[in-house]
């Protein structure tokens, strides 16, 4: 018997700062059975960094042929292509195939380093890659701020963010 998927409601704030964007979103997501809970918060932290009216999770580990995350238009032509962590070359080049714009979210400070000293050859000169690297900087990890309902408000700032719950906050710094 297959394992199914873990939904979570989120009810959030947003601030961004930095675009002027200011929403209040109700988000389900859902935990694929082989993502832990701080993968699933970089996920919607990446979410909230590329805010748009159109960004929508997508099947993500469910489906190989889905980002994380995208953006479409009303012709369904995808604009933003969202990853999460390390994809490989192949999974780039296939990404900047299909959308306008690339965005991978890296979230383990060593992997994430090795990772792009091995492959900043191939991203080099490709103007619709953006490399987004999340290191939370609070004592807290992500997984603390996890419940099956969430509300909780989400502050964009130069190159910071900040998660907060009712019991905590989450700090993020945010390197492109």
């Amino acid at each position: 018997m297959a394992l199914s998927a873990s939904i979570y409601k989120v009810n959030i704030t947003l601030s961004n700062l930095n675009t002027h964007y200011y929403e209040d979103f109700k988000l389900t997501l859902a935990k694929h059975p082989s993502e832990n809970e701080s993968r699933m918060i970089f996920r919607l932290l990446a979410f909230l960094y590329a805010a748009h009216p159109d960004l929508a999770f997508t099947k993500g580990l469910s489906n190989t042929e889905e980002p994380e995350l995208w953006q479409k238009n009303s012709c369904g032509d995808i604009l933003h292509w969202i990853e999460l962590g390390q994809p490989d070359d192949k999974r780039i080049k296939q990404a900047c195939g299909k959308a306008q714009k690339v965005t991978v979210f890296t979230y383990h400070p060593r992997k994430a380093m090795e990772w792009h000293d091995k492959n900043r050859q191939n991203f080099n000169g490709n103007k619709k890659l953006n490399i987004v690297h999340l290191e939370v900087t609070s004592e807290i990890s992500p997984e603390s701020i996890v419940e099956k309902n969430m509300h909780l408000s989400c502050v964009i700032e130069d190159s910071q963010m900040s998660l907060s719950s009712d019991d905590s906050t989450l700090q993020i710094t945010v390197t492109t």
